[in-house]
């Protein structure tokens, strides 16, 4: 009895360490063994910052296939990169997956937070360089967005929805007070419009150069310009979701906005589903979210297999069904996404822009 006993000892023992205890030892090891580790690790946490009694729903998914239990806590932005970067220096943190902006990847990158996940299955038909930056295989592109206008049809009627500049400020002037935009500093959909703006009003250039152009902020003085000449025609709104309010309200005809944003508050009864998104002919920006792994991630398999299974064509036209996404990937067919030719200013411009226009448009 005492030898059998010893022996099953010695077999928990051997079990337990063959497990790989970090995101990348499990690189050395063949899909389905990490398939299996991630089974018997039983849970993950998905730490993502918006929508997460729907994203609850939408990992059952996973959940269904895989009998691995995802755990979404509530949380903030800030607070869950905070927490990522907090614990960046531990042997082990509490973080498993963690979904971040574009923005946040530098200083995650910096700590060393994240793990590498350039090996997972389905990353080669991912999108890994988003809003001109690359991720170097710490992240990949999850959920795309697109800025546009959202409306009100019972407030338009029978009104043309502006597509040029031209119509929008024929739109703006039969309209006064009707139409509302975002503080670029409070919200992507107002910067969005705003770039759009400051560049068919003073000229394209080279967005995405990292060395700024003194002569092309200088042009911006074009664009500010339109601003301060439809000041009392226009509404500048607190930030994005207070642009979809004041429409929900009846306040505002028309605003910039996000897609999956609207579609987000129309889920879940927040405003009312007679609203309407489309994206004008001048062209608006689109954008998206991305995911990683933390580097001392307690469930390494089970983030890996979470991750992999995220951004699979599959699950990313699942993700366009319910939140209004756009998929980021491989379709279905094969055959990769086509880019928006619209693009978010680089960092550098981006920076320089916002504080251009509380200087040159709202101090006016």
């Amino acid at each position: 009895m005492k030898t059998k006993f010893i022996f099953l000892i010695t077999g928990l023992l051997f079990n337990f360490t063959t497990y790989a205890t970090s995101v990348n030892e499990l690189t050395k090891q063949n899909w389905d063994s990490v398939i299996l580790q991630a089974k018997n690790e039983g849970s993950v946490t998905f730490n993502i910052w918006y929508l997460q009694p729907q994203w609850r729903s939408f990992v059952k998914q996973f959940e269904d296939a895989y009998g691995i239990k995802v755990n979404i806590p509530e949380g903030t932005i800030e607070g869950n990169t905070n927490k990522l970067l907090a614990e960046a220096k531990r042997e082990k943190g509490k973080m498993d997956v963690v979904a971040l902006s574009v923005g946040q990847l530098p200083a995650s990158r910096k700590t060393q937070a994240l793990a590498k996940i350039d090996w997972l299955p389905y990353y080669s038909q991912a999108i890994h360089h988003l809003q001109s930056v690359d991720t170097e295989g710490y992240a990949v592109a999850f959920w795309g967005n697109q800025t546009g206008f959202a409306y009100d049809p019972a407030q338009m009627k029978n009104q043309s929805l502006p597509q040029t500049i031209d119509e929008l400020q024929a739109f703006i002037n039969a309209n006064p007070q009707r139409f509302g935009y975002n503080d670029p500093n409070n919200g992507g959909a107002g910067d969005a419009f705003i770039q759009q703006i400051v560049t068919s009003k003073s000229g394209s250039f080279d967005s995405q150069n990292s060395q700024i152009e003194p002569t092309v902020v200088q042009s911006w003085q074009k664009g500010w310009q339109w601003f301060i000449d439809n000041k009392d025609k226009i509404i500048q709104t607190a930030s994005g979701a207070d642009s979809l309010t004041r429409l929900n309200d009846g306040e505002l005809f028309l605003v910039p906005a996000w897609e999956d944003h609207l579609l987000g508050l129309q889920h879940t009864g927040a405003i009312t589903s007679r609203l309407k998104f489309y994206v004008p002919q001048f062209g608006m920006p689109s954008g998206g979210n991305i995911i990683g792994i933390a580097n001392n991630s307690p469930h390494p398999a089970a983030s890996a297999v979470f991750v992999n299974w995220l951004v699979q064509p599959e699950t990313q036209m699942k993700l366009k069904e319910t939140f209004g996404t756009i998929p980021m990937g491989m379709q279905l067919d094969g055959k990769q996404l086509s880019e928006n030719k619209v693009h978010f200013f680089g960092k550098e411009y981006s920076v320089i822009l916002k504080k251009a226009f509380v200087q040159n448009v709202t101090m006016k």
